[in-house]
């Protein structure tokens, strides 16, 4: 035998709450080691004797092959003196000053499913069921270390046998802070529309109403859901009236991956996801013969389903339907309903009955929501299984700040010790409670993770709410404050997650973003790194006749695209003729006058104008209905059509009034319009690679990053990747953090990091 030797070692990252302790204890037993584990808020602190050969392999084991669900980025090792330990010990957490990331919450693992459909195991049936290895994390845990008493599963004291599984380093359920059973744990209440307890069996309650097409609230890890049975079209409707929410697709929930392979076409990226620890809602496509109702769904050929991730979720679609819509309770443009007290008065108007529990909600988190193109995992809505997961960043300083996120689809960003942690899913910060949301939300984050910024980073748009709130934060703390372009905010979320330095084409296109000239730009090709950008070139230019009224009633941006390619509206076209004729006018008086008429250069208002001009959509009832029926009328593409006509000038300004000057000409012509979306898409394919190829050849840049909410579309990031990279440039895209304004607090903080390491 070897000398005996004593070793520190640490482990960072995300190594609470995931069973890493009782892992560690049996690899100290499989390699005779006595000594100490404990949880810090630095982290896992792991102190041992032994032989040193066999404390090497120790270390590399738990480091190369470490428990499933953690994720380690940092590990120490120092070989000392031995300290004479007789036995090892899994000891008290302490508290120091620092932090340690949290866990995500986690779908429930197969043992724990089997012990729930097993009759002979005590926690038959029990919807709160979890170990170490599944359940509720970030959506319990009120502060760190991650200790029962510091989540909200305080006020439930463990019963003798829940205790013992707890105290035993070698059960799945050792340290697990949710452990609970029927004895001593969170129960299940059906309530009646005013609050009164529905007496019988939740479950079997809360079925039966839901097959008399009742709409139920149900509370789930982060929120509560509506849910409803989604074959009558009546039921749905009453639901889509009662929820403000005439259009846009309602999320499905269904039993298992066989069922969901009876509606959708599942390909393996997109199986992966469906049954992945972070149990994502994924967007696929219908089958020709799906008997969901287009209604839950109308402008899209592709159906959210997700998979159970609770036991509550798997027990419902068991025993009851074989599908649920499963949509976010919430009003329109507010955040999710998350309190049981919150859910009787907000969704009085909505919901017939409420299932709900006594296990407190920490805070909210969405439903996260995926697709796959080309194999391409790209989020939509980064937020449940996936919050508050580091993101790894390069930082030379370990310096500390607060991105502020976008006003639209808001999240927010801390950065510490090279770690990026964006908050959970806010939404659209224009609304009292959503800003109260976001508030909050910060002052969480920053108490959690132990953050002390040293800077704000903050759009550059002076009236949305994040930047003044960024701007009060900066004056409160003391500390300065950045602003940072939209779209190079987008480009440099994909460099922070690829960890790319140098200069890259970078490719932005969304709907809105202000720009340094102080128009709304969209249409973005810049040259890009993480510290500066060139505005290299744009779509051309249009007026927005009515400013924000253009972002709704879409028909306005055909107008001023018909007027700026024809310097007329007098044109023989359906969109024309069936024109209000007053509205016609004054919208055109505008338009030549200059009157509320901001200049955008906005790839998405360039979609809507196209929908609008086919007669597909005028006015939208929900973000990007424009563009989502636009590509829906396409179909789904592999190759390129022939092109429309478009020009590039001198300053790079891609001029597509000749294109609408084509589908003018097309439209006339009554060529299909299936055919018309088709080749729009192909023009902006087309024109992009052009620009592409002038900075190759200028500038010898060869890496493109594509970034913005207009990357959801799906035959634009399909189509651009496979034939930018048949020229010869590699292409990166979003896959961490979503391509929309969820991923932009991202950008702003590698942005906002680079400056103030320079410093």
């Amino acid at each position: 035998m070897g000398k005996k030797v004593g070793a520190l070692i640490k482990f960072r990252g995300i190594v609470q709450g995931v069973g890493f302790r009782p892992f560690v204890y049996r690899m100290a037993q499989k390699y005779k080691l006595k000594g100490t584990v404990k949880n810090s808020s630095k982290g896992v602190i792991i102190e041992v004797d032994g032989g040193l050969e066999d404390v090497k392999a120790f270390y590399k084991h738990i480091k190369e092959n470490p428990p499933v669900l953690s994720v380690i980025d940092e590990s120490y090792i120092e070989i000392k003196k031995a300290s004479g330990f007789k036995d090892f010990e899994i000891v008290k957490s302490e508290k120091e000053e620092g932090f340690t990331p949290i866990s995500p919450d986690i779908a429930t693992c197969d043992d724990c499913l089997r012990e729930v459909f097993d009759p002979s195991d005590r926690r038959y049936l029990y919807p709160f069921t979890n170990c170490t290895n599944c359940g509720p994390r970030f959506t319990i845990i009120e502060d760190i270390p991650y200790d029962r008493k510091n989540t909200t599963m305080h006020k439930f004291p463990m019963c003798d046998d829940c205790r013992s599984e707890y105290e035993d380093p070698i059960n799945r359920r050792y340290h697990a802070q949710p452990n609970a059973c029927p004895v001593c744990g969170p129960q299940l209440i059906l309530w009646n529309s005013e609050g009164k307890v529905i007496e019988e069996d939740p479950i079997e309650g809360c079925i039966r109403l839901l097959e008399k097409g009742k709409v139920v609230a149900i509370k789930g890890l982060g929120g509560f859901h509506l849910a409803l049975y989604p074959f009558d079209d009546k039921v749905v409707k009453r639901l889509r009236d009662r929820k403000k929410r005439p259009a846009k697709p309602f999320a499905l929930m269904v039993r298992d991956l066989s069922t969901a392979s009876n509606y959708c076409n599942i390909g393996k990226s997109e199986e992966k996801l469906l049954l992945s620890r972070e149990r994502p809602i994924v967007l696929l496509e219908r089958k020709s013969n799906c008997a969901i109702p287009p209604l839950v769904a109308p402008d899209t050929d592709f159906l959210g389903l997700m998979l159970p991730y609770t036991p509550l979720h798997h027990i419902l679609l068991r025993k009851g339907p074989e599908i649920l819509i499963m949509t976010s309770a919430n009003l329109s443009e507010e955040p999710l309903v998350y309190r049981n007290e919150n859910a009787l008065t907000d969704l009085s108007r909505i919901a017939d009955a409420y299932l709900v529990n006594n296990r407190d909600i920490a805070r909210p988190c969405d439903d996260s929501v995926t697709m796959v193109v080309d194999e391409n995992s790209i989020l939509i809505r980064r937020s449940r299984g996936y919050v508050p997961k580091a993101i790894p960043i390069k930082s030379k300083k370990g310096s500390q700040l607060i991105a502020m996120g976008p006003f639209e689809k808001n999240t927010f960003c801390l950065v510490k010790d090279g770690r990026a942690f964006i908050s959970h899913h806010i939404g659209d910060l224009g609304n009292e409670k959503s800003v109260e949301a976001y508030i909050s939300g910060i002052e969480d984050f920053l108490r959690m993770f132990r953050c002390e910024p040293q800077a704000v980073v903050c759009d550059m748009h002076p009236d949305y709410y994040s930047t003044r709130y960024g701007i009060e934060l900066s004056n409160k703390m003391k500390i300065p404050v950045y602003n940072v372009q939209h779209h190079h905010a987008h480009i440099a979320s994909v460099l922070a997650e690829k960890g790319i330095e140098e200069d890259v084409i970078g490719i932005a296109f969304d709907g809105t973003g202000f720009g340094q000239d102080e128009t709304i730009w969209g249409g973005e090709y810049l040259i890009a790194n993480t510290e500066s950008f060139e505005r290299y070139g744009y779509f051309y230019s249009v007026k927005m006749p009515g400013g924000e009224k253009a972002i709704r009633e879409i028909d306005r941006m055909a107008v001023s695209y018909l007027y700026e390619s024809f310097n007329s509206l007098d044109i023989d076209i359906p969109f024309i003729k069936n024109y209000d004729k007053k509205r016609l006018d004054l919208i055109g008086k505008m338009i030549i006058n200059g009157i509320n008429s901001p200049l955008t250069s906005s790839c998405g208002r360039l979609f809507d104008a196209v929908s609008a001009l086919l007669g597909l959509c005028s006015v939208v009832q929900y973000d990007a209905q424009g563009a989502i029926v636009l590509e829906k009328k396409a179909g789904k593409m592999s190759e390129l059509e022939a092109s429309y006509d478009y020009s590039i000038n001198g300053n790079n300004v891609v001029d597509f009034r000749p294109m609408i000057n084509n589908i003018v000409c097309d439209i006339k012509k009554s060529v299909d319009s299936s055919l018309i979306s088709r080749r729009f898409h192909s023009t902006i394919v087309y024109a992009t690679i052009d620009i592409c190829r002038k900075i190759k050849r200028e500038r010898s840049i060869k890496k493109v990053v594509l970034s913005g909410g207009s990357f959801q579309n799906r035959n634009l990031t399909y189509l651009l990747i496979k034939y930018l990279k048949r020229e010869g440039f590699d292409v990166f895209i979003n896959s961490l953090v979503p391509p929309n304004d969820g991923g932009v607090s991202l950008g702003q903080a590698v942005i906002g990091l680079t400056k103030i390491e320079k410093e």
